[in-house]
């Protein structure tokens, strides 16, 4: 217990003065003896216990009166089993949610703009040189300035300047920030404040543990902070978003036709009829349709275009806006290509390149059929062929798809270098032959072999049975061309000699083996493998025409076609990303030691480095937090764009009930403020302790109307004795 103004205390000595009238009264009677006195001597015995115990109540209600008086003068202070802070400097962390949801608006006011100006009052009103920082809760979290500081004005003037739509609000990995930021601060006095507005995905139950934890990792500080939880959440409900773009993840080339799945979701009470859905190509305006979204429900809308020339391009579906615009719209980049580089690495080479009768003689022919015909129109896919003893890494830089065709082995470096290439998102795809050395396949290779080989089975002499490719379903986007019959059947070639391999069941795993087509004698014919951020297939026969006769059939060349371009077609580094994550663009190597250009959505172009890596030029930037469309300029060549797009969870605005709310906040020990003043009312507490001369106030009336009551009735029983 404390006081504001102990100095009123001294006013509890009033209590004297009842004390003193009460005696000076009773120093004033005279004893008079008179003749019927002894009539009412037995009387006054009987009572005189009752009247001194009346009187000495009377006594005690008006001693107290003055008491409580001087106590409610003095404003006393209850500061519970904490300390007060009084008006001292404080050491403050504000967590402000700058997710995209807070870009909801009512009336015009997005949420973001009202936590911010609540979030600059706040420390603008925080006690001279106290110390502060700003964690934007985005992706995780992320300092406004990279370490706290005592220049509130300066913090002020940086807050003002923030923007929201910074991916998802994960409010534990946020106060897990804000802790460790509070193990770099120096004032005992410490808060946190986190201004959001409660959304349910944001506070899901799924996450009350880490909540939880990263809580009492804070309050477990030597000095712990008071935590305050402020809600400036606004009741917005309807909203329409899009939630992803569908396309083919295979490569594009120019003049072909794609198409675009936009896939919308309603997440309000309205029913919206004819609604219009917007394709952008490249900024305009190509394709518009008008579709009905039910409540609560998701649609479809499918768009097809051509690409007119190779380069990287931007898509754009976009709808009507609503009370958030920040998921109107959905960006891609894609990169359209004139021509894949196939390099083919022969280890059985002819008499010449083009020799049919080399390892990789029906691969060429495949792979470019314009080129071998000598037609004059250009292949997508370019092969060039190469001995494996003059493969080097220099050579793996300018190509986006290395075929290993009967290669004996490789020395310990290309294998090296190919493990890099195929690690860096380039594609591997192996064709063993009869010079295969199985022991460095499953031993130098091993990384990069999708599964061992074993033994090889059937044999090449005439009559010989053979196996064919079981028909099934694919699932692989290079093999569901052959889902359809008229595009030709992989089960009508007769395969006489392959290689078994092991190990062939898939156990679930992202990195695990998948056999994407068996033979009918239940062996694998085609197994991949992850590598890295690239992708390796392994082939259990030969690519030419002397185990099968699977060259000279009609589904060889959509086969091997869409092989090579399904591993071709892993753009890396990505540029369809998420906020949170690292721009990387891989450039020529001479361009190391130069500057290139990066644009954002705020135009404001940033030079950002080339540093050399392996055999590559690499520019990075990042992580990037806000969304939209990055514009990379290389010193030569055409512009990259890359996309940041944001989750989508946070398109349902549904927020905590106010009780939801208020549980929560009791059960995890924090308090809850929904306004400026409440916060001013709560910190004054926090720093004072609470107030009770509204308690001692209300004390002393009860103890006058007692004193009167008592006082009445006493009489009145007197008055009938």
């Amino acid at each position: 217990m404390s006081f504001l103004n102990i100095g009123l205390l001294s006013g509890a000595a009033a209590l004297s003065i009842p004390i003193i009238i009460h005696l000076f009264h009773k120093s004033r009677f005279k004893v008079v003896k008179w003749g019927a006195m002894h009539l009412l001597e037995l009387v006054l015995r009987t009572n005189q216990r009752r009247v001194k115990i009346e009187q000495w109540i009377l006594l005690a209600i008006r001693c107290i009166i003055p008491l409580l008086l001087a106590l409610a003068m003095a404003r006393p202070l209850w500061q519970g089993s904490g300390s007060l802070l009084g008006d001292s400097k404080t050491s403050t962390v504000v967590l402000l949610d700058n997710s995209y949801s807070m870009d909801a608006s009512h009336a015009g006011v997005t949420t973001f703009s009202k936590a911010k100006d609540e979030a600059q009052r706040l420390i603008g009103n925080l006690q001279k040189n106290s110390e502060v920082q700003v964690v934007m809760m985005g992706q995780g979290g992320q300092g406004l300035l990279d370490s706290p500081t005592y220049d509130i004005s300066r913090m002020t003037q940086l807050l003002g300047k923030t923007s929201s739509g910074s991916g998802t609000a994960r409010v534990p990995a946020a106060l897990d920030f804000a802790a460790t930021t509070l193990e770099k601060m120096h004032e005992q006095a410490r808060q946190v404040i986190m201004l959001t507005d409660f959304q349910r995905t944001s506070f899901e139950a799924t996450e009350d543990k880490l909540l939880a934890s990263s809580l009492a990792r804070m309050k477990s500080q030597p000095s712990a902070p008071a935590v305050t939880f402020w809600d400036v959440g606004q009741d917005v409900k309807e909203n329409i978003a899009i939630e992803s773009l569908d396309f083919s993840r295979l490569m594009i080339g120019v003049g072909q036709k794609i198409q675009i799945r936009a896939n919308l979701r309603n997440f309000g009470d309205a029913n919206h009829r004819d609604l219009k859905v917007t394709l952008k190509v490249d900024g305009k305006d190509k394709t518009t349709s008008q579709i009905t979204l039910a409540p609560h429900a998701k649609a479809q809308v499918l768009f097809t275009h051509a690409f007119d020339s190779a380069g990287s391009h931007v898509i754009e579906v976009a709808t009507e806006s609503d009370a958030l615009a920040a998921d109107n719209s959905f960006l891609a980049s894609i990169a359209v290509r004139d021509r894949l580089p196939v390099l083919l690495v022969d280890g059985a080479p002819g008499a010449t390149t083009d020799d049919i009768k080399s390892e990789t003689g029906y691969l060429q022919i495949a792979l470019s059929p314009f080129a071998a015909g000598k037609v004059e129109m250009s292949d997508l896919l370019q092969a060039k062929v190469m001995s494996p003893e003059a493969l080097s890494a220099k050579d793996l830089t300018d190509t986006q798809v290395v075929v290993l065709a009967n290669v004996r082995k490789l020395s310990d470096e290309q294998v090296k270098a190919l493990e890099e290439f195929v690690k860096a998102g380039g594609g591997l795809l192996l064709f063993p032959g009869d010079r295969t050395d199985t022991a460095w396949w499953n031993g130098a290779l091993a990384k990069l072999a999708p599964l061992p080989i074993t033994v090889m089975a059937g044999d090449t002499k005439e009559g010989s049975p053979s196996v064919s490719i079981t028909g099934q379903r694919f699932e692989n986007p290079a093999l569901e061309l052959f889902n359809d019959p008229r595009n030709g059947t992989l089960s009508e070639a007769q395969i006489k000699v392959w290689y078994k391999m092991r190990g062939t069941e898939k156990t679930g795993g992202p990195l695990d083996p998948v056999v994407l087509a068996r033979l009918d004698s239940g062996d694998p014919f085609l197994v991949e493998k992850p590598f890295g951020d690239g992708r390796v297939i392994a082939c259990a026969t030969a690519c030419d025409a002397d185990w099968s006769n699977l060259p000279a059939r009609p589904s060889y060349l959509p086969l091997v076609q869409r092989l090579c371009v399904y591993l071709g077609s892993n753009v890396f580094p990505p540029r369809n990303l998420e906020v949170g994550q690292q721009l990387i663009s891989f450039l020529p190597v001479d361009t190391v030691g130069k500057k290139v250009v990066l644009t954002g959505p705020d135009l404001i172009p940033h030079d950002v480095a080339v540093v050399k890596k392996g055999e590559r030029g690499v520019a990075e930037y990042g992580p990037v937090f806000t969304p939209g469309l990055y514009t990379l300029a290389p010193p030569t060549g055409t512009p990259l764009h890359f996309v940041f797009n944001t989750d989508r969870r946070e398109s349902d605005l549904t927020r905590l009930s106010e009780s939801e709310v208020n549980e929560m906040a009791k059960a995890h020990g924090v308090a809850i403020v929904r306004s400026f003043n409440e916060y001013k009312q709560l910190d004054h507490t926090q720093r004072y302790g609470a107030e009770l001369w509204k308690w001692v106030l209300w004390a002393l009336l009860g103890m006058i109307f007692l004193e009167l009551f008592l006082q009445q009735y006493f009489a009145r029983v007197r008055g009938k004795l």
